[in-house]
């Protein structure tokens, strides 16, 4: 996602910045641009943590943040990059960052009672049922943990390989989830006058 300076609709900053010189416009536009995309990355990991269940530290690990430089002349452009995973790779997350952490007694005694108890539990979407995979490796696409309880598998076969990891939607892909990447979008608009404003104020009062 990258984001560009646009003064349209702007005219009151336009007269700001008639004050000052070529390179204080340069200077205030990448200050105010850096300022602004700090804080859509920033958005990125709300947005996401509060619509999928995963760790606030996972997201931030999957999103990079190249700022603008002033001496890049007319165009002063930052851009936020997300990525599938915390290893910048791969476009989905392994189950395993899903895995149900807890079991209520209740909800142990239901599932003895069902007999659902060799099944593999996961809470993907916050507020959403839980998703099952039977856990059970000697079967066709029974799945286990392995890796040292890092990756989930499934068996393709009834052979012991070949076995696949369990993938699921990545950060990249959540963040495409339409009111996510509309709530960045929107933050993003909305601070970059005020970030503008403030960085000319610094540098026309000497402290930018």
């Amino acid at each position: 996602m990258q984001i560009k300076v646009d003064l349209k609709g702007l005219a009151d900053v336009q007269t700001k910045l008639a004050r000052l010189s070529g390179k204080q416009i340069a200077s205030v536009m990448t200050a105010a641009v850096n300022k602004t995309a700090a804080k859509g990355q920033t958005e990125v990991t709300r947005a996401i943590t509060e619509r999928y269940n995963i760790k606030a530290a996972d997201v931030r690990n999957s999103v990079s943040l190249r700022p603008a430089s002033a001496s890049q002349g007319q165009q002063v452009e930052a851009t936020i990059q997300i990525f599938g995973s915390a290893k910048k790779q791969g476009r989905s997350l392994n189950m395993i960052h899903f895995m149900e952490r807890k079991v209520t007694l209740a909800q142990g005694r239901k599932r003895r009672k069902d007999g659902t108890l060799n099944q593999l539990h996961f809470n993907i979407i916050k507020g959403a049922g839980l998703k099952t995979i039977t856990g059970d490796a000697s079967l066709k696409n029974g799945a286990f943990i392995g890796n040292k309880g890092r990756t989930v598998f499934q068996r393709i076969g009834k052979a012991r390989l070949p076995i696949r990891p369990v993938q699921v939607v990545g950060v990249s892909q959540m963040f495409m989830f339409n009111q996510i990447r509309e709530r960045v979008i929107d933050r993003i608009n909305s601070e970059f006058k005020t970030e503008l404003n403030r960085a000319i104020k610094g540098k026309i009062e000497g402290y930018l």
